[in-house]
């Protein structure tokens, strides 16, 4: 392991990592609080939306995200780094989820809504994955051509996953939940949009580390000079990483940035 002072950033993943069980690991929590009392630059990279990471960020001081697995980048109110969706992509994606009756939400920068009522059925699948509450805006949907969309979720079963990637071959199907689906831009990654922050910085990606649990970890793995999985991570994430910590729960994100001795 390296020292501690080539260490000049530190990017961490949010489900599975920072965040177990409802609630911001306590212990992972007072090592973030740490590395922002030493000056060490630190960023939630996630596939959450703004609005959905934001009271995390909040909560710890962190004031660097990268959203939406790389498709946006902001600085504190700052946007470095922007990737949206193509319209007609977008208007593909919700009619065809329209014909065969899928409910949708659609994410912008900085607001989630849906152009129907979200089913109840629906509802715990949102609160188990710390969804903020979505309005139902139907009006949203003459103003779609108008505004940057960077995600779409679908409430669907996995029979439908490569039916919409063959539709549709600009995205992606990320599937979080037996019910539910993200739509991603094929081309973003954590990594790209990481990439854009490290520059906009000027911290090279060698001196700095990313500590995650999913699939969608494994391009900033391959980048960063320092990687470590999480110990709640599958066997192939494990592989991915550079190094394995211990589970989220256990506070493996504090014991991370102690083996690399930044605490």
């Amino acid at each position: 392991m390296k020292t501690k002072q080539r260490v000049k950033m530190v990017f961490l993943d949010i489900d599975g990592t920072l965040f177990v069980n409802g609630r911001i690991v306590p212990k992972s929590a007072a090592a973030v609080a740490k590395l922002i009392e030493n000056h060490i630059p630190v960023a939630v990279c996630t596939g959450r939306s703004v609005i959905h990471a934001q009271h995390v960020q909040a909560s710890l001081g962190i004031p660097y995200g990268i959203y939406f697995n790389g498709g946006l980048v902001k600085a504190g109110d700052r946007e470095i780094f922007a990737l949206p969706f193509s319209r007609d992509v977008v208007r593909g994606i919700l009619e065809s989820a329209e014909r065969r009756g899928i409910q949708t939400i659609i994410h912008t920068h900085d607001h989630a809504f849906s152009l129907k009522p979200i089913p109840p059925e629906y509802l715990p699948v949102l609160a188990s994955y710390d969804f903020p509450p979505i309005a139902c805006e139907p009006t949203m949907a003459d103003r779609l051509d108008d505004i940057g969309v960077f995600q779409l979720n679908a409430f669907m079963t996995a029979e439908w996953d490569d039916v919409f990637e063959r539709e549709f071959p600009e995205c992606y199907v990320y599937r979080w939940h037996e019910q539910a689906v993200d739509f991603q831009r094929r081309k973003s990654d954590k990594s790209i949009g990481a990439l854009h922050l490290l520059s906009y910085l000027g911290i090279s990606p060698e001196d700095a580390v990313h500590i995650g649990d999913g699939g969608n970890d494994v391009g900033m793995f391959r980048i960063m000079g320092y990687s470590f999985a999480m110990g709640n991570a599958s066997e192939e994430v494990k592989r991915a990483a550079k190094r394995v910590t211990s589970s989220a729960d256990e506070g493996g994100v504090a014991d991370a940035l102690a083996e690399l001795g930044l605490l």
